[in-house]
């Protein structure tokens, strides 16, 4: 966890222009492992396109087709984007005091004056500078699977090797890609299988250019990582590829004009210009490069590392 750097941070009250971004990035995901995202409720088989099973934990759905809710994937994103720059911890049940180099209340990040974490991805009194809408089901389905059983992480009991002697967590958890296993006693829940791709899009407005790069790295664009998402991530389920299929650029006039002022970028031109912002980020230090070596060892894929047997 590195110490919060907060710099002087924008809202939406118009696009600005040089210096800053506003656009629109399509992608797709690919599973890489069988994906859960739970609807939160129990279904019947047969109204999920299982009639074997009488009753299942069934995937969330938007208009009845399996997808990826956009709050589950700003939080994935989110997550490795704190964990690579100089951001605070915004959500925790631990005391604060066993979490390094978290400021005192009265310093938390305020609206005018942000970590990158909270200035990108907001927090109370500043609303969210990119919006992640859900993402469907273009192609694949949904199969049943039976996961092992998960508890709590009991972090007010956590083990020696997490912490520091005096005490405090060394750092943010993630969970190792590897090869996911069954239990053939436990109840089915609908998952994504391994294949299926979604489509969604993110909007992003007023990001500063290493803010922008440190999205993209986020998401995985420089393909040094896969990403992880949903549930059973401990049981190697929510591994997941992205493909960016489209990145539209507005023009800081785009709303005073008839015409749009969208610049559209694909292919090659589209990852170099992702490139070129992971550089900025990385020059203005935004992206820190001990932190980034140590997510792409850890979600590195593919991964051979065999699940653990037992409880989680």
């Amino acid at each position: 966890i590195a110490a919060p750097r907060k710099r002087k941070t924008v809202g939406h009250e118009r696009i600005l222009g040089e210096g800053y971004a506003s656009g629109r990035l399509a992608y797709e995901l690919r599973a890489l492992t069988p994906l859960f995202v739970a609807s939160g409720s129990y279904a019947l088989g047969e109204d999920v396109e299982h009639p074997d099973a009488p009753l299942v934990r069934g995937c969330y759905r938007v208009e009845g087709i399996p997808a990826i809710p956009g709050s589950s994937l700003k939080g994935a994103i989110r997550s490795i984007a704190e964990a690579v720059s100089p951001s605070c911890v915004t959500v925790t049940r631990l005391d604060r005091r066993l979490v390094p180099h978290q400021p005192a209340r009265r310093d938390e990040c305020k609206p005018g004056k942000a970590c990158p974490g909270c200035s990108i991805f907001g927090r109370m009194g500043r609303m969210s500078k990119v919006l992640f809408g859900d993402a469907r089901l273009i192609s694949g389905k949904t199969r049943l699977y039976r996961l092992p059983a998960l508890y709590a992480p009991r972090a007010h009991r956590a083990r020696a090797a997490y912490q520091t002697k005096d005490g405090k967590f060394k750092g943010r958890k993630f969970y190792f890609h590897g090869r996911p296993r069954e239990d053939p006693g436990r109840p089915p829940v609908e998952v994504i299988v391994p294949g299926s791709v979604v489509r969604g899009t993110i909007n992003f407005e007023n990001l500063s250019h290493a803010e922008l790069g440190l999205l993209f790295f986020a998401l995985g664009l420089d393909g040094s990582f896969a990403l992880k998402l949903g549930g059973g991530k401990p049981a190697c389920l929510g591994s997941l590829q992205i493909n960016p299929l489209r990145l539209e650029l507005l023009g800081s006039d785009h709303f005073l004009r008839a015409e749009p002022s969208v610049k559209a970028l694909e292919g090659d031109e589209m990852v170099a210009y992702f490139g070129q912002q992971m550089q900025v980020a990385v020059r203005a230090k935004v992206v820190l490069k001990g932190q980034i070596e140590k997510i792409r060892e850890i979600l590195r894929y593919p991964n051979e590392r065999e699940c653990p047997v037992g409880m989680y």
